[in-house]
């Protein structure tokens, strides 16, 4: 990710419909697990706005390979926080009942970031991943984040039983924008010059109050049935 994206991250993560969305349907998941004395690591961690959510939880731990992010973490207050790498986490191994990989996947070599997380996870333990959808979504935003692709439901699914995972719950989630974040991303694609805005913008408030009251209507269908189409996937697995 870019570094000036770093301070609209801390600025909005608390306040833009997506951000809250993403984190609330990722706490959903966790719950499920049924019990708060969990450790959970959240790879990828950013400027911390997950963690503090998580830690009603559990013990909860963050790592991400930007020093950026690491000092906005740390700037919050947040502790358990250090620098690190998705496949090389430097922690034990079998430590964490959980593992969060949000919109991360998707920039990181698949197979060792993988291979690390089962490493370190419970017997048992939980993945949840978050990572864009479909490739003909790809735009200039996908290339300002660093991304290297965007997935499929049953290419992450395959993707995650060979590695081991034992998939348990996978869905699109926004079913909603997939249209309109096709049509904004075409014309924005044909936008060029100055630095790319960024998709972390905060809409309206108007906006982000219906998007998140959409999107929170939404959760019941992906967790109970599943969704065909969206501009994100969710996914759980067990080690």
């Amino acid at each position: 990710m870019e570094k000036y994206l770093y301070e609209d991250l801390a600025k909005l993560e608390d306040s833009h419909w997506w951000h809250i969305s993403k984190r609330n349907s990722v706490i959903e998941l966790i719950k499920l697990i049924g019990r708060k004395n969990l450790r959970i690591l959240d790879i990828g961690c950013g400027t911390g706005g997950n963690l503090k959510a998580f830690s009603r939880y559990g013990e909860v731990w963050g790592i991400d390979n930007a020093a950026e992010a690491i000092n906005y973490c740390k700037s919050k207050g947040l502790k358990n926080v250090k620098l690190g790498s998705s496949d090389k986490t430097g922690f034990d191994g079998a430590t964490f009942d959980a593992v969060t990989l949000l919109d991360v996947l998707e920039h990181v070599e698949e197979a060792k970031t993988l291979k690390e997380i089962k490493r370190i996870l419970k017997a048992d333990g939980k993945l949840i991943i978050t990572v864009p959808a479909f490739s003909w979504l790809w735009s200039r935003w996908d290339e300002v984040l660093h991304h290297k692709r965007r997935y499929t439901s049953s290419g992450l699914a395959d993707l995650l039983a060979k590695s081991g995972f034992d998939v348990q719950k996978i869905s699109y989630m926004y079913s909603f924008l997939v249209l309109p974040a096709y049509l904004v991303r075409f014309i924005k694609s044909k936008v060029s010059g100055k630095k790319y805005s960024s998709d972390f913008e905060l809409s309206s408030p108007l906006l982000n109050k219906i998007f998140l009251t959409t999107s929170r209507l939404e959760r019941f269908f992906w967790m109970t049935f599943g969704l065909p189409l969206g501009t994100s996937l969710i996914c759980v697995a067990k080690k």
